[in-house]
């Protein structure tokens, strides 16, 4: 992607005060080599000794045991979220950059929901563990779930949970599930970012809808299911800028023709490259990976404006980005499974 950083013409002067403020909180964003120092720890726990002692987690993983690590990790993110919802001139934006957690954990709760309801589950299912880090208490969505109780939700989302409670009953799949919900947080995030009229935004949603898209219809091909038209309508999502049409019409194709389709695109080589990871591993983690480093790479332009929305949405991927790191290398000092050579997370898009 090559971008003219100088010819950007954002100059949003009430983003002053709060860029500011994010120059600030750049310098505490962890630098390659306090990373290494992580991978490089004979353990969890002194991973978690390397870690507590950098500002900001010195004060997020306080007083978590390293096997917490998650709830830690957790609490770093609802605490970077409300900080920056303090100075932004406009907080619902920090929502919408937070919205995934609400529906991961709407997706934890609907699951949990289906399996304990299921008449031959005669050991009770785990109690669910549910991010912090979501813009809606935890208690509010349990009880959404649990107990038909919406009057406290967003009325969006209210719709949402008693949409997905019908479909588990038609269809208790959990990637059924997934799929469903996935597609209404970008249609919700996309209609949202929409109303703000904002090139940067609109680019930036098209991006993360084509990452989602091309990585979820790669995943369809693998379940060589005898719907998969059926499947690619329902899960993809419209106006990315690989328009959904096209990848729908491939259904019936060898999934090699996605690498066809996308070969004068910025997508056709890393696309080609993730077709042979599928052929040896039945993973879909460099793509993955290359699409977090192209959207970066877009959002870096942050860098080189004075004031306006985008230092701020910069910081913001860079700030998960990290975190999703910190998540990988801890799990591996846990010792779980790596994500690479998880077959079922991959199928199931985890």
């Amino acid at each position: 992607m090559t971008l003219k950083y100088l010819e950007v013409p954002t100059k949003d002067t009430r983003y002053t005060y709060s860029t500011g403020r994010i120059r600030g909180l750049e310098i505490q964003l962890l630098q390659e080599t306090d990373l290494n120092r992580l991978r490089e720890a004979r353990g969890i726990e002194e991973a978690m000794q390397i870690l507590g002692k950098i500002t900001p987690y010195s004060e997020s993983l306080k007083n978590i045991s390293p096997e917490k690590f998650e709830k830690g990790l957790g609490e770093e993110l609802r605490r970077t979220y409300q900080d920056l919802r303090s100075f932004c001139p406009h907080p619902e934006l920090i929502d919408l950059f937070w919205l995934d957690y609400d529906f991961h954990n709407l997706k934890v709760l609907l699951k949990f929901h289906v399996q304990s309801q299921l008449p031959l589950n005669l050991v009770p299912p785990l109690e669910p563990q549910l991010s912090p880090a979501g813009t809606q208490d935890e208690e509010i969505l349990k009880e959404a779930v649990r107990e038909a109780e919406y009057s406290h939700l967003l009325p969006e989302l209210g719709t949402l949970i008693q949409e997905a409670l019908v479909l588990t009953e038609a269809h208790p799949h959990p990637q059924v599930l997934d799929s469903f919900i996935d597609r209404h947080l970008f249609e919700w995030l996309r209609m949202r970012i929409e109303e703000y009229h904002d090139f940067f935004l609109t680019h930036l949603i098209e991006l993360q809808i084509d990452s989602f898209n091309i990585q979820s219809f790669l995943r369809i091909k693998l379940w060589e299911e005898t719907n998969e038209k059926e499947l690619l309508e329902r899960v993809l999502v419209e106006k990315g800028t690989v328009e959904k049409k096209e990848l729908v019409q491939l259904a019936s194709q060898p999934k090699e023709a996605l690498g066809d389709r996308l070969d004068k695109t910025d997508y056709g080589e890393p696309v080609k490259k993730a077709l042979e990871e599928l052929e040896k591993e039945e993973s879909l983690f460099g793509l993955e990976r290359f699409f977090d480093s192209y959207i970066l790479e877009y959002t870096r332009r942050g860098h080189y404006i004075t004031f306006g929305k985008e230092p701020l949405v910069n910081y913001i991927l860079l700030k998960k980005q990290e975190i999703k790191l910190l998540r990988q290398i801890l799990r591996e000092k846990l010792g779980g499974p790596s994500r690479a050579n998880s077959a079922e997370a991959f199928l199931n898009g985890g």
